[in-house]
């Protein structure tokens, strides 16, 4: 065969391999508001319908009810037909049917209304897969994708900092943590979709980069989650989940100016059919570095490339694979005195492949995740450092393999699996051996137990490291609904944190400051115990009311101190399991919800101190609330506007007394600020929006970080070219 005939040959080959992949007739159940596909839907068909809507004895044979996948989609059943009726559920939507004819006109797009009020939904992060809200005993907080564009926010932290019971602290020596009902940083796991960030093994976290770009919503578990996720789940999880992969093609963007010298942009491109694709690039900059503040007139600068993308293919009616791949790079500058900058170099990239195949009443999934991160900081003059072969990056690298079952048996369901990794860190002149790594194996099972109105949850993670040693993190918990419209839940976990790299094996001297930094091998895990308990009311349709009341124990905790001085006389700081910490407190929330919009209100009370001295910890509120609303204008059509009222309370900061003892040495002030955003669609997915953060530009004194008030404009395009 000549080259240019099988080149011809070659792409006819592939363009009918292409065409086989979309070639069986797909349908899709997604969300009218957000367009996101709907996990876990039940769409089923009942045969031909007489004039009275009831379903005729000769077709019974032909009814079959389908679920739909993690992307909402579905496959039409060889024993349906024309005629008939599709009736289509899910939990946290209104229930909807419609004839076959109605289904084929809509391409068989299938929108489905969500129901606020709903006692039930599906949630991802307590199992990490799609699961019923009212089989889960965990607090969890969903932030929905239409509360996230009503923010405005262009990052996870600003997006949470508005929430009860969940404040921002600072970062070191820049950037921002979390801390969920008081505690946070390193014992706040933070996931997209269900995978780590890169920075926290080198302990360069930071919440301001986490884009929203291409968020569907976010889960906040409120309490433990180490029964599941191991270590770092002490406090609480974050998991940042976005839209997987659907079929059609189809675009969305977003583009945005603002105060502070915000410029963002973003774009999404996703396709296939049963060979699917979801590709997002995205790019961000503002004058502003998160927990800096700065009287100079140069504050700052930060900018963030970020790339996702993701691909699932359904390779039979057996098996099905998946992976995904990012890349990250970060630039930020600083004013740290003297003429000179401070700049921050991060660039990070991680992928992952999965395999899920079914078995019995389940199915088996297998993965692979890898990640790599690099974090350099230079100093110099000018607006760019000065390039050195000297330079030394910190370096984290994790490879993870993981095996896993998940099925349903009669009133069981359950999931059980093993997972085993491999991780690195490289710190010159940071580690007594410049490079550190360990091994860890780690087994886990839950199960979930329906006992009429009521379903136990159990579960316990065995985890096994080279470095630290051996933790067994257990949780029971028992959700139920005695009657209609109320939800009961209560449970007890256990927690824990592994002592991180280097905890176990600082070495940083620092002369010029008169300290050395160095780690203890010898380091225990803090642990904790939770207890909470809550209910879900809807006491009348478009009310609900939440209550959560939670207490929170920690033992063993890991704070560097003063131990003593070198021969030269500087002072030595070490980490040491010396504290104990109380968390204490209660949530309310109550919202009513019909056709012209929301209106939400919000608080939480927060006793969070030391068990040893029994005094507050630094910077937690015991405060905080939040009052939500919007309105959906039927003239004109397509007007939204949201409201948001929010206020943080004062907070003690502690620091060293005279005496050597730690005493409150400030105060946080109270922050209460007022965002408003407008938005109204223009054309065929075209949407132009306006917001002010902070109204009335609200300056609070003793915040880490610049507060000011803030304009932004916004124009975003969804489903673009979806058939």
């Amino acid at each position: 065969m000549t080259a240019p005939g099988g080149r011809v040959a070659l792409g006819c080959a592939i363009v009918l391999w292409t065409s086989s992949l979309t070639a069986q007739t797909r349908g899709r159940v997604h969300d009218s508001e957000s367009l996101a596909g709907v996990a876990g839907a039940w769409v089923a068909w009942f045969g031909t319908v007489d004039s009275a809507g009831l379903e005729q004895s000769g077709r019974a044979e032909g009814r079959k009810q389908v679920v739909t996948d993690e992307s909402g989609a579905f496959l039409l059943a060889e024993s349906w037909g024309p005629g008939g009726v599709l009736r289509i559920r899910a939990p946290g939507y209104h229930p909807r049917a419609l004839t076959w004819e109605e289904a084929e006109s809509a391409a068989w797009r299938i929108a489905l209304d969500r129901d606020p009020v709903a006692l039930d939904g599906i949630v991802v992060t307590v199992a990490g897969r799609p699961r019923n809200r009212s089989e889960v005993a965990v607090p969890i907080e969903t932030v929905s994708l239409a509360e996230i564009e009503a923010s405005g926010a262009q990052s996870i932290d600003r997006l949470l900092a508005e929430l009860p019971g969940v404040h921002v602290a600072a970062g070191t020596p820049t950037g921002s943590n979390l801390l969920i009902r008081g505690i946070g940083g390193a014992r706040v796991l933070v996931l997209v979709d269900g995978r780590p960030v890169p920075g926290a093994l080198i302990e360069n976290r930071d919440l301001s980069r986490i884009s929203l770009a291409g968020a569907e919503r976010v889960e906040v578990v409120k309490g433990p989650l180490s029964s599941l996720y191991g270590s770092d789940a002490l406090g609480g999880v974050v998991n940042v989940i976005t839209a997987p992969p659907a079929s059609g093609f189809g675009l969305d963007g977003r583009a945005f100016s603002g105060g502070a010298g915000r410029k963002e942009a973003d774009l999404t491109a996703s396709g296939g059919g049963r060979l699917r694709y979801r590709a997002t690039g995205a790019w961000r900059q503002e004058d502003r570095i998160p927990g800096v503040l700065t009287s100079a007139d140069d504050e700052g600068f930060a900018r963030v490339w970020d790339l996702r993308s993701e691909f699932g293919y359904d390779a039979s009616a057996m098996w099905d694979l998946g992976g995904g791949a990012s890349f990250l790079r970060e630039r930020q500058r600083w004013p740290v005195g003297g003429g000179f900058s401070g700049f921050n170099d991060n660039r990070g990239v991680s992928g992952w492949l999965e395999a899920r195949r079914k078995a019995g009443p389940g199915d088996w999934t297998v993965g692979v995740f890898a990640q790599d991160y690099e974090h350099l900081y230079r100093s110099a003059r000018g607006d760019a450092p000065i390039a050195s072969p000297g330079d030394a990056p910190q370096r984290e690298r994790e490879a993870r393999l993981s095996a896993a079952y998940s099925a349903t048996a009669g009133a069981h369901r359950f999931d059980a699996g093993i997972e085993g990794s491999r991780r690195m860190i490289r710190s010159p002149d940071k580690l007594i051996e410049e490079r550190v790594g360990d091994g860890q194996v780690a087994v886990f099972g839950q199960d979930a137990w329906r006992l009429g109105r009521a379903t136990v949850t159990g579960g316990a993670r065995f985890s096994w490291n080279s470095r630290w040693g051996a933790n067994l993190s257990p949780a029971l918990g028992v959700s139920g609904s005695p009657r209609e419209g109320l939800q009961l839940r209560a449970v007890l976990a256990r927690g824990f944190r592994a002592p991180s790299f280097k905890e176990l094996a600082w070495h940083f001297v620092n002369p010029g400051a008169g300290y050395v930094l160095q780690g203890f091998p010898d380091l225990a895990a803090e642990h904790s115990w939770n207890a909470s308990g809550g209910v879900e009311w809807s006491p009348r349709p478009g009310i609900r009311i939440d209550a959560e009341i939670y207490s929170n124990a920690v033992e063993n905790l890991i704070e560097p101190g003063f131990v003593g001085n070198t021969p030269s006389g500087l002072l030595v700081y070490s980490p040491r399991n010396v504290a104990e910490v109380t968390t204490r407190g209660f949530e309310f929330r109550v919202g009513a919800f019909s056709h012209w919009g929301a209106l939400v209100a919000g608080y939480a009370y927060l006793d969070a101190r030391s068990a040893d001295s029994d005094t507050p910890l630094d910077r937690r509120p015991r405060h905080s609330a939040r009052v939500r609303g919007s309105w959906v204008a039927t003239a004109p059509a397509g007007l939204r506007l949201d409201l948001t009222a929010h206020m943080t309370g004062e907070a003690p900061i502690l620091g060293s007394g005279p005496d050597g003892g730690i005493t409150r040495v400030a105060t946080q002030e109270q922050f209460a600020a007022v965002d408003l955003q407008a938005r109204v669609d223009l054309w065929r997915g075209l949407a132009l929006s306006g917001g002010v953060d902070n109204l009335f530009d609200a300056r609070p004194k003793g915040w880490q970080g610049r507060v000011e008030r803030r304009f932004r404009v916004g124009l975003a395009v969804r489903e673009l070219f979806r058939e």
